[in-house]
């Protein structure tokens, strides 16, 4: 199977988006015999479970400080820039065409994006795939993504269904920009990032288990800042 998606452009992120589609109608057809008093235990579980994740990804990082002020200066300018609103806004507004009576389905858009494209993996595996043709990482990815999503989707909706698209542009881009970009990130940029984006997924565990109500998309220019601030840690 791995020949088949190498040889097809992004052929990575087609599995990876594939994924998460099949594994939300599957979440949407078993949630459907799950009683409606399982799901918060359900859910409780997936905000555990999305904190280990994000645990284990800021092990790898390199420099704290620099991701503290990537954290920081990425929040900043998002909460400028309205970020977490426009997705929010665009999750309302699929919600309003497709006349969606879910109550979460906007939860569930943003959350299973964030938790999906936010991550070192979805950066490595771009550029893997579109330097060395190489989706193995992207697919190995799609595994997961696609396990996330069965147990999203029988929460929060079909909302989840739409994090797929974002999956498909999001690291269709990086894929098709990585000629450009491998030469430049260095395995401490990767390693922050990383760190970076485990902080985030942390973050969308906290929003599951009601603990927090972070504005999550507003961090995502830190991953920008990040690179930066570390070339000039790594450079003192």
């Amino acid at each position: 199977m791995t020949e088949i998606f190498a040889a097809l452009p992004a052929g990575g992120t087609i599995f990876n988006a594939l994924a998460v589609l099949i594994g939300s109608m599957l979440g949407l057809t078993a949630g459907k015999f799950i009683p409606e008093k399982m799901h918060d235990t359900i859910f409780n579980c997936l905000g555990l479970f999305t904190m280990y994740v994000g645990i284990n990804m800021t092990l790898n990082t390199k420099h704290s400080i620099a991701v503290l002020l990537s954290l920081i200066l990425g929040a900043l300018t998002g909460e400028i820039l309205g970020l977490e609103d426009k997705l929010t806004s665009l999750g309302d507004t699929l919600k309003a065409k497709l006349h969606a009576s879910n109550a979460r389905f906007t939860q569930g858009f943003v959350s299973s994006t964030l938790l999906f494209c936010v991550g070192s993996m979805a950066i490595i595996g771009a550029f893997e795939d579109g330097l060395r043709h190489n989706p193995e990482i992207l697919m190995t990815k799609g595994v997961m993504d696609g396990i996330a999503a069965t147990m999203l989707a029988g929460s929060f909706g079909v909302g989840v269904i739409f994090s797929a698209v974002s999956v498909l542009v999001y690291q269709g881009v990086l894929t098709f920009a990585a000629s450009g970009l491998e030469t430049f990130i260095t395995a401490d940029m990767y390693a922050n990032i990383s760190g970076l984006g485990g902080l985030m997924i942390m973050g969308i565990g906290l929003n599951m288990l009601k603990v927090t109500r972070l504005k999550l998309c507003d961090m995502l220019p830190g991953l920008v800042y990040v690179v930066f601030l570390t070339m000039i840690f790594a450079a003192n």
